[in-house]
């Protein structure tokens, strides 16, 4: 004897609660919130996802999925290192046009948990490193290609711009004018002429 087949799309669950994490936060999230996003009972919700705890984590690590992507194929339409940075920080500068900013899933969630709360460090630093990471890459090319020329090491410069886009990004969550954020971004780019 078999037992019920699942009834839902787990992608399509985790999509659902990670939108809803991402726009209130751990938190301010119930479970039944999310039973009523995820369309899931309390026994479907706990046998797929063991816990609240449990799925967040998952949330962030789909995060860092989807950001892996969106990088690479920024980095393989963008014409040049300075392109490619432009692109990104002309996204957050979007995100500030949109009246209600969501800010970085990652970001907002290394503001909720900070230092009080370890749960869920591992994640949001392994997600940030990546990003770091990714941005590293894309220096390393373009000092090879010769477009640019940076007083650090890539390591040091890819740290920099992380702290910068994760900061833009939970200054405009907060509320930063799109007409500051434009100014800030145009002063982090002058760092990579």
């Amino acid at each position: 004897m078999t037992g019920r087949p699942r009834q839902f799309d787990k992608c399509t669950a985790l999509c659902a609660a990670m939108e809803l994490f991402w726009k209130r936060g751990y938190t301010a999230t119930s479970l039944d919130d999310l039973l009523g996003v995820m369309s899931l009972s309390k026994s479907s919700f706990y046998a797929e996802f063991k816990s609240k705890e449990s799925l967040y984590s998952e949330c962030l690590k789909h995060y860092q999925e989807m950001i892996a992507q969106h990088l690479s194929n920024v980095r393989k339409m963008s014409n040049s290192t300075r392109g490619f940075f432009e692109a990104i920080f002309a996204e957050a500068v979007a995100d500030a046009d949109t009246g209600d900013p969501k800010g970085c899933f990652i970001v907002n969630s290394a503001i909720e948990f900070g230092q009080h709360d370890s749960r869920f460090t591992d994640d949001v630093w392994c997600a940030l490193t990546e990003v770091q990471r990714g941005f590293e890459a894309v220096l390393q090319q373009g000092i090879r290609k010769g477009e640019l020329s940076i007083p650090d090491s890539p390591k040091v410069m890819a740290k920099y711009i992380t702290t910068c886009l994760s900061g833009l990004r939970a200054m405009i969550k907060g509320g930063m004018p799109p007409k500051d954020a434009k100014t800030v971004v145009k002063t982090i780019l002058a760092s990579l002429e």
